[in-house]
């Protein structure tokens, strides 16, 4: 049943009836009062008229325009179901595909078939004749998945490792599949069956109590089972500490907030070989130099050496990390490219008889007026672009101490200038990293509330940071 002026509309059509016509203007008046007539006095016949019908047909608009372009596939089907019904059975459909363990991780057509399988037989939808509707609900599916599905976004997974992410991304990219949003819907019956609110009345505040032991579990959050039953899926088989690692964050961070046993859990499945991808968390390398003595327990192979002219005189025993610094203020080689050429020739000669270490640092130039980021990389350039063929080989930026007003500054010395450098270095896609000196760059502050706005900023970067030099600290500092 139509609208009137969807009614007129039909029957201008039909009458081929042209309105912009004004030589006709008096006859097609009299047509449309005419067209208005026969609706109200045929057409709406309150004797032959349906009011259920109307009302079916006004919802199916209504539905139609809820539905928008969500569904373009299967609107006709969602409407004619309805009209047929009296069921929406695009929100009877969801609601139950809701209920199933693992839809998040659906990414085939045999995922979507075995779905309708199982709604077409269950007790909701038992004696409805769905079953004929089979392929059009496997098509359904596949829509609903497709808006529900969304792309990860690691905002509230600062702390994973970036190996962990990247393989989240790969996954998402290559089957659609967003597998930090399964592992907060997998965790969420364990957080209702397990953390329970309790409210002091005499504090006036609210408690949550969790009763799940998550510490030191072999089997936390049935992860055994869950692998079992997803293992034919590509993208998970092999990779079951890896997904536990996803849900045991959620778990800590989000929901029983023990983030102090997140360091101490990456490590276990690094230990125990849970996980392949994954490095250890927070773990600390212990380098040899002069003038500083290790207890006995502490073992260390690595060393550390300084040079200013690219060459050093001991010969390294093993592993080693070489810093090439200045005398001073005599940072020339930064700033002109023929003294950085000779430099660079003596790293090179200084690699062929010794091997190249496995990180060289370097100290940053003075800034000047006449001298800053832009002209310290375009020096750079020139020893990233020499250093190509020493793979292996991290360059690492340490920032240098934050001097007197009166002296020229470090172009890298303060929290700020680290991170408009990293940005810098993201941006031109340099390979550069950094090391942190943390004597220096706590000049003046002595606890750890003065730190902390510098230690988050750090904390942002994280993954850019690979060295940590602790020499030095005030005695008094209370970090």
């Amino acid at each position: 049943m139509l609208p009137v002026e969807q009614y007129i509309a039909k029957m201008k059509k039909k009458d081929k009836l042209n309105e912009f016509n004004f030589q006709n203007h008096a006859e097609n008046m009299t047509t449309v009062i005419k067209y208005v007539m026969d609706y109200f006095n045929t057409y709406l016949d309150p004797e032959a008229f349906d009011y259920e019908r109307i009302k079916i047909e006004q919802s199916a608009l209504k539905i139609e325009q809820e539905i928008g372009s969500g569904f373009p596939r299967s609107k006709d089907f969602i409407i004619d179901y309805y009209k047929r019904t009296k069921s929406r059975i695009d929100k009877t459909f969801r609601s139950w595909l809701d209920e199933l363990k693992y839809v998040d991780l659906f990414n085939c057509k045999e995922d979507y078939e075995n779905a309708v399988d199982k709604f077409c037989t269950s007790h909701k939808m038992k004696g409805k004749g769905i079953e004929q509707y089979k392929d059009r609900l496997i098509v359904l599916t596949e829509e609903i998945r497709e808006n529900d599905n969304e792309q990860p976004s690691i905002s509230g997974f600062k702390y994973l490792d970036s190996s962990l992410i990247a393989w989240v991304k790969q996954v998402y990219r290559v089957y659609k599949v967003n597998l930090f949003q399964f592992a907060e819907s997998y965790i969420r019956p364990y957080y209702e069956e397990y953390v329970e609110l309790i409210y002091n009345r005499e504090q006036e505040q609210f408690y949550y109590i969790n009763r799940y032991n998550h510490r030191y579990n072999n089997n936390p959050f049935d992860i055994d089972e869950m692998y079992e039953d997803n293992r034919h899926r590509p993208f998970i088989d092999g990779r079951k500490g890896e997904l536990e690692m996803l849900i045991m964050y959620v778990w800590i961070f989000e929901d029983v907030h023990d983030t102090d046993y997140w360091p101490e859990y990456v490590n276990l499945c690094v230990s125990t070989g849970r996980v392949s991808i994954v490095g250890p968390m927070n773990i600390l390398i212990p380098v040899k130099s002069k003038d500083l003595d290790y207890p006995e327990d502490i073992q260390n192979s690595i060393s550390f050496f300084v040079t200013t002219t690219g060459l050093i005189k001991e010969h390294p025993k093993g592993a080693y990390i070489l810093r090439l610094q200045y005398d001073k203020d005599n940072d020339v080689f930064w700033k002109d490219a023929a003294k950085l050429n000779l430099v660079i020739q003596n790293l090179c000669d200084t690699f062929v008889k010794h091997g190249a270490p496995i990180t060289l640092e370097l100290l940053p130039p003075l800034r000047t007026p006449e001298y800053n980021e832009e002209e310290f990389f375009a020096q750079y350039r020139i020893l990233e672009k020499a250093m190509r063929k020493y793979k292996d080989m991290k360059l690492v930026l340490v920032n240098g101490p934050q001097r007197q007003s009166s002296k020229p500054k470090y172009l890298m010395q303060t929290t700020e200038d680290i991170i408009k450098i990293r940005g810098i270095v993201k941006e031109m896609k340099f390979k550069l990293k950094f090391a942190i000196d943390m004597s220096k760059l706590m000049k003046n502050k002595n606890y750890l509330s003065q730190f902390e706005n510098d230690f988050n900023q750090l904390a942002e970067m994280r993954n850019a940071i690979v060295g940590i030099h602790l020499s030095k600290l005030s005695a008094k500092s209370s970090l």
